[in-house]
């Protein structure tokens, strides 16, 4: 089993709506401006830091931890 990507709480509560609205991950500053626009400055600020772990979450899923 693939193991998913663990990422804060808070995080991932903006990453669940957000990665409903993204198909693919080549323009990953569009990303980041997407989940700006949207409010969600925890995940923006999040995958400023973390480009890698977003790809491999965005195919393998994501985990909250607390």
């Amino acid at each position: 089993m693939i193991e998913k990507i663990k990422v804060p709480r808070k995080v991932y509560d903006e990453l669940v709506p957000l990665n409903r609205e993204v198909h693919y991950t080549l323009d990953f500053q569009k990303i980041i401006k997407m989940a700006e626009d949207r409010g969600y400055q925890k995940a923006a600020a999040w995958l400023k830091n973390h480009e890698d772990d977003y790809k491999r979450g965005f195919s393998r899923g994501f985990e909250p931890v607390d």
